[in-house]
């Protein structure tokens, strides 16, 4: 990976198009949990990847903290296009989200279970639900990156978890009910 990534730092033509051949599955995958559809994160992981290469010489040549830089790549670009479609936020106050607690039936589902119902949820709840269980920034952090209060943070995560577990209780039933 080192010798890639000094590759595309020389402009390699043949280095640039395996780092993308390499990275491009990857940042699909990061785009796809933030964008409201396909075809968005097929074009926010071309800007990732844009975005790669135009500061790739900021870049350590170590493959872990490569990878770590090129995915806060396009988380960040990912946000920046939420931001320019213009994601509103509500303000919510701590006695809103002390009325629901957060549900246990998340703790037995695999990440792919999780993923698929991602997409059922709405663009706040969804975005939140990512920033802080999939890529682990703190609702200080996510609070900082979405210009709200971190307790409407904790709010927005506590309702995405309700939201997905009335989603995998529907599941249930429908699959139940299918038999």
């Amino acid at each position: 990976m080192e010798k890639l990534i000094k590759g595309c730092k020389n402009y390699d033509r043949k280095a640039q198009r395996e780092m993308v051949n390499h990275l491009a599955p990857f940042l699909l995958g990061v785009c796809q949990r933030y964008a409201p559809n396909r075809e968005d994160a097929r074009d926010w992981m071309q800007d990732s990847l844009i975005n790669i290469f135009n500061n790739i010489e900021q870049c350590s040549e170590n493959q872990y903290a490569f990878k770590g830089w090129c995915k806060k790549i396009a988380i960040n670009v990912c946000l920046g296009k939420i931001r320019k479609k213009g994601l509103k936020t509500v303000e919510l106050n701590n006695e809103t989200a002390l009325k629901s607690s957060p549900p246990k039936i998340l703790d037995q589902m695999n990440v792919q279970g999780i993923l698929r119902l991602l997409d059922q949820l709405p663009q706040k709840l969804k975005l939140v639900f990512n920033l802080s269980v999939l890529d682990g920034f703190s609702h200080k952090e996510i609070a900082k990156t979405l210009d709200i209060q971190e307790s409407s943070s904790r709010t927005f995560l506590t309702r995405a978890r309700a939201k997905m577990q009335q989603l995998i209780i529907a599941q249930e039933i429908n699959s139940t009910n299918g038999k």
